[in-house]
């Protein structure tokens, strides 16, 4: 149908004056090809619509989810700092060391 329009279009363009009628045909016929292509093309946008919500609606409980394991294992950390506080520093200072070290090996090493 496009190509009807377009070779229309062109005849009317070239043609010694296009009367008020055939421009008026021209545009119902577009009217006509927009209206039919609307709906089609509104049905998969309500389906992307859909399936677009459904992923937001699994991301959001996976999120919830996944803050509710952190908060948890937070928790359970400072528990265990608070029970525990000079062997954390010492855990702490042991990783601060060994990072240390391999940092320094690496800039040695270039």
């Amino acid at each position: 149908m496009t190509k009807t329009i377009t070779h229309r279009s062109r005849v009317a363009s070239h043609g010694n004056g296009a009367s008020a009628s055939h421009l008026r045909g021209l545009l119902s016929e577009a009217k006509t090809t927009i209206s039919g292509v609307g709906p089609a093309a509104a049905l998969d946008v309500r389906a992307l619509r859909d399936r677009l919500g459904a992923s937001v609606t699994a991301v959001r409980a996976r999120a919830k989810a996944v803050a509710k394991v952190a908060r948890r294992k937070v928790s359970q950390a400072d528990d265990a700092i608070r029970a525990k506080p000079y062997h954390a520093m010492a855990v702490a200072g042991g990783v601060g060391l060994v990072a240390g070290l391999l940092i320094a090996r690496r800039r040695s090493a270039r």
